[in-house]
């Protein structure tokens, strides 16, 4: 059978610029320019003869084909993981080396994240630190903290502590490279924190 479709590389970059609506913020997460992933994405539109993308003063938005075709490259996407993780699976089932502060320790459960088998897959070790430079330098993955910042070119999601953790009123940091931010690795870190911080208050 053959099939006709479109590059590898335009797919990637149309799929990480829908998700994100923003070219800027795709190219972080792909590593590269803003300016290659516009252009792969105008060569995909040109190649499929359809927009995908109103581009507006504001930013982006997606147009109608654009949003019928999103979900389904994306599970294209995660098929293509899952396939290959079956196969290999220190391709892409690389483990995370998680930086931990004390004050964040304090509102997740004593054992995290060894608490339950669901990260097992995701952490390899856990490193008691509160230097968001190891994080550029790689000897971390990413680090959690209780407030801090800011953290200039690094990622940074926010998790919310309950208000019944009101001797540590700050939200958690998750802080890793931007190329890091949307893996499977970190959203199920992420899922984690998010249902059991202010387990250990």
């Amino acid at each position: 059978m053959t099939y006709r479709l479109p590059s590898l590389n335009t797919l990637r970059a149309f799929e990480a610029a829908a998700r994100h609506l923003s070219f800027k913020t795709a190219a972080s997460e792909l590593g590269v320019t803003a300016g290659a992933v516009s252009q792969q994405v105008k060569k995909l539109e040109a190649s499929l003869g359809v927009a995908l993308f109103r581009r507006l003063a504001q930013g982006l938005l997606l147009t109608a084909e654009g949003e019928a075709y999103l979900p389904r490259i994306t599970r294209v996407f995660e098929d293509l993981t899952d396939a290959t993780e079956a196969i290999a699976p220190n391709m892409n089932g690389k483990k995370f080396n998680v930086g931990l502060c004390s004050k964040a320790q304090a509102v997740l459960p004593a054992n995290w994240p060894n608490h339950c088998d669901r990260l097992r897959p995701y952490v390899r070790d856990v490193v008691q630190t509160t230097d968001v430079e190891l994080v550029r330098t790689n000897e971390i993955d990413c680090l959690i903290r209780l407030g801090g910042g800011p953290y200039g070119d690094l990622a940074l999601v926010t998790v919310p502590s309950p208000p019944s953790t009101a001797k540590h009123p700050k939200a958690l940091h998750f802080v890793c490279k931007p190329g890091l931010a949307d893996c499977r690795q970190s959203k199920a870190i992420l899922e984690d924190l998010e249902e059991h911080a202010g387990a250990n208050p």
